[in-house]
């Protein structure tokens, strides 16, 4: 074998194996996502169905679920900096096998109560909060190259993942709800299996003296000093306040209230809902990809998030529920190439020493607006009314992102080829 055949079978084992990890790493996140999927409809069917409460109290329900994050997802990240990212990710997958499967006890037993909800969406939040960073900073590792297509990748399989969960959720009226979360437990423990196929992925930071606390606020600072980074987690806390939080309460109750449904109708028109909207994603990622690079990633996501605000202020009026199918299906779209371009950006803008951390604050952008959001749309369904209500976030939005294309670098920046 000459030189330089050997030195291209290196390179093909090389190849081979950043393949295989990258393999083991999207079966854990489907396993993340398609149980993620199941919760995302089973949750506020349980509150809405089950147990009837009122606008203001599904709002505080779903907030519950993405409150951990304000407390818990930078503190997730400087562990992620410093630590094992593979150890991580076992632990959390199999502590959040647990609560699904208590969850499921407590139902069989008839004492399913508001306060019990509450309890398994803290937890869950939780758990989230330190899978996040884990997992978003491992792939730049993982991957080692093409980071547009390796995350446009991980974003496709998180999407159609949760596609099939809800999928599977739509089951629920056949299998019944404990069944249902037992399954969830089950598919979190194969992201377990998944993770520990994983080769160790130790900090590239040495061990730190300072103080958690101290380690937070540097990857705070270190976020804080790249404009592009900044302004980008600036704008997830802003999808997260009025495009999330109006999602999570304005769909289930205008499902509920609007179209009249029953129980086994309610968790069938949410599933399709949340089908539409991910299939918008999944449409969306499938086509970056074949894309390739893009440079103007600022300008994509300026103009998704333009298209989301004008699907909300069209929930204003009255319509059928196949267009509202419809617009969903062209919010999941906008919605797709904002998160696929919004993490490109900070997987490439973020130093390495500190990348969990500077992920960690821009997915807290995300999830930090996201429970504000779910409580204040509640708060205004319940004092507007629906069709009202859907108006407030829509024109916010209109002068936030006029703002943004005055005083901020997101529609003139330009990425080069990674």
């Amino acid at each position: 074998m000459t030189a330089h055949e050997g030195m291209a079978a290196a390179n093909g084992d090389a190849a081979a194996a950043r393949r295989q990890r990258l393999n083991f790493y999207l079966g854990g996140q489907a396993s993340w996502f398609v149980s993620l999927g199941i919760q995302f409809v089973i949750f506020p069917f349980l509150v809405t169905q089950v147990l009837h409460e009122p606008a203001a109290r599904v709002g505080i329900a779903q907030m519950s679920l993405m409150a951990p994050a304000l407390l818990f997802m930078l503190l997730g990240g400087t562990v992620a900096d410093h630590g094992d990212a593979r150890r991580i990710l076992i632990r959390v997958h199999f502590l959040s096998a647990l609560p699904p499967l208590v969850l499921a006890g407590i139902y069989l037993s008839g004492n399913l109560t508001y306060a019990s909800l509450i309890v398994f969406a803290l937890t869950m939040g939780t758990l989230s909060a330190f899978a996040i960073p884990a997992r978003d900073s491992a792939l730049t590792r993982v991957a080692e190259t093409g980071i547009q297509q390796a995350v446009t990748m991980a974003m496709g399989v998180q999407m159609g993942s949760q596609l099939v969960g809800m999928l599977i959720a739509a089951l629920a009226a056949l299998t019944g709800t404990p069944a249902l979360l037992i399954f969830q437990a089950v598919i979190m423990l194969t992201g377990l299996f998944a993770s520990l196929k994983l080769t160790p992925l130790p900090p590239s930071n040495a061990a730190s003296t300072e103080s958690r606390f101290a380690q937070i606020v540097d990857g705070i600072k270190t976020a804080a000093a790249v404009p592009i980074v900044a302004t980008v987690i600036g704008l997830n806390f802003a999808v997260g306040l009025f495009y999330v939080g109006s999602f999570l309460v304005v769909l289930p109750l205008m499902i509920r209230d609007i179209y009249l449904t029953s129980a086994a109708e309610f968790t069938v028109k949410f599933a399709i809902i949340n089908i539409c909207f991910w299939g918008g994603t999944i449409v969306v990622n499938m086509a970056l990809l074949r894309i390739g690079h893009i440079g103007h990633r600022g300008r994509m996501m300026m103009g998704s998030l333009a298209s989301g605000l004008v699907i909300l202020a069209l929930f204003h009026f009255p319509m059928p529920f196949w267009m509202i199918c419809v617009l969903v299906f062209w919010w999941g779209m906008g919605a797709g190439t904002t998160m696929t371009m919004g993490r490109t950006i900070v997987q490439i803008a973020a130093p390495e020493s500190h990348r969990a951390r500077v992920l960690a604050a821009y997915q807290l952008g995300f999830s930090g607006g996201a429970p504000i959001g779910a409580l204040t749309m509640g708060l205004l369904v319940g004092w507007l009314g629906i069709f009202d209500a859907v108006l407030v976030p829509a024109t916010i939005m209109v002068g936030i992102l006029a703002a943004l294309y005055f005083l901020s670098p997101i529609w003139s920046y330009k990425a080069e080829m990674e």
